[in-house]
């Protein structure tokens, strides 16, 4: 009789259980609960599928066609198509290599603050996407950030052996670092990286020429001529090897060769107007005061503020009054007839 009772008390207890789940829980299509599928629902999901499905085929598209613009120099136009691809899949796995470009896209245009803000949001998320903080090195560098840009130079440097830590990228931090120490005038340590690097590749142009800085700095112009005139040799039309080597050359006073790597520069790039400044100060060391005053006017046309070459201007001005004194008489009074 016990045992009876408890079977019906149980029983009793699992009816009223189901009872009240199906009074909690109703099966009316739209009021929650637990229901059976129907054609309309089958339906959505087939829209809901199919909108997914068009969607990736535009996201893929985007980018495909952003990656050619950026290959065409359209940075505008491949801005414009990774930010549709963001806005379309908003979470998709490999968003962080285009937001990555977006901060590359900033770098481009020298907007260095804004692809620092991106691209350390990416590495906040994604610590060891090591191109993205030799990206960012790059732009601290830019904006005269030389120990932020050594802090991220040295951690690839510290996990070289990380999967995907290639030489090159080791061969790129090195190069970095050695840029910043350059900017924090660790001139030394610099150099010691620099041999490092061309060391192992020789040929690494942007390297042979911020050594050849770096031993100007060190107090050897002439080793850092000697090996300019190699870099130029090879490359004669590399305006970032010309460039220094008119500088070293006007330090030591080497002012004919200087101006001619000037007329060189100007010949690749007439319309930067900093090398008009650097060969007026060549002639007017020369003596060609009339060269280098219209080397200094044109400058001015091309942007180059007055004020900034205010000195040079006061150095030319004796050929200046000589030329109006053609014009002009030395008293704006005729003489006086007796």
């Amino acid at each position: 009789m016990k045992l009876l009772r408890i079977i019906l008390y149980i029983g009793l207890f699992g009816l009223t259980t189901l009872a009240q789940a199906q009074t909690i829980i109703p099966l009316e299509r739209g009021k929650g609960g637990v229901r059976a599928k129907n054609i309309d629902d089958y339906k959505d999901e087939m829209k809901m599928a199919e909108r997914q499905r068009n969607d990736s085929l535009q996201y893929v598209d985007h980018l495909r066609r952003a990656f050619n613009a950026l290959h065409t120099d359209s940075i505008g136009q491949a801005e414009l198509l990774f930010n549709k691809a963001l806005k379309l899949r908003p979470t998709a796995p490999g968003n962080h290599v285009i937001k990555f470009n977006l901060g590359l896209i900033d770098m481009a245009r020298g907007q260095n603050v804004e692809a620092v803000k991106k691209l350390t949001d990416i590495i906040k998320e994604y610590p060891n996407y090591f191109d993205a903080r030799l990206a960012r090195a790059e732009a601290n560098l830019q904006l005269n950030k030389a120990n932020e840009a050594v802090e991220d130079a040295e951690q690839v440097l510290n996990k070289t052996d990380f999967e995907g830590v290639t030489p090159l990228l080791i061969e790129r931090a090195r190069f970095i670092r050695a840029a910043a120490r350059y900017q924090l005038r660790l001139f030394n340590d610099a150099h010691a990286d620099l041999r490092v690097i061309l060391a192992d590749n020789p040929q690494n142009t942007n390297a042979q020429i911020l050594d050849a800085l770096t031993l100007q700095q060190l107090g050897q112009p002439k080793e850092a001529l000697n090996q300019l005139n190699l870099i130029v040799s090879a490359n004669p039309q590399n305006t970032d090897a010309l460039s220094t080597r008119a500088a070293v050359e006007a330090e030591l006073k080497m002012y004919a060769m200087a101006r001619a790597d000037y007329d060189a520069l100007i010949t690749l790039e007439p319309q930067e107007s900093a090398y008009y400044v650097e060969r007026a100060k060549m002639l007017i060391n020369l003596g060609e005061k009339r060269a280098a005053r219209n080397d200094i006017d044109h400058a001015i046309k091309l942007g180059i503020p007055h004020g900034m070459v205010q000195p040079l201007i006061q150095q030319t001005r004796w050929f200046f009054w000589k030329k109006r004194s053609k014009h002009f008489p030395l008293s704006p009074y005729p003489a006086r007839q007796l």
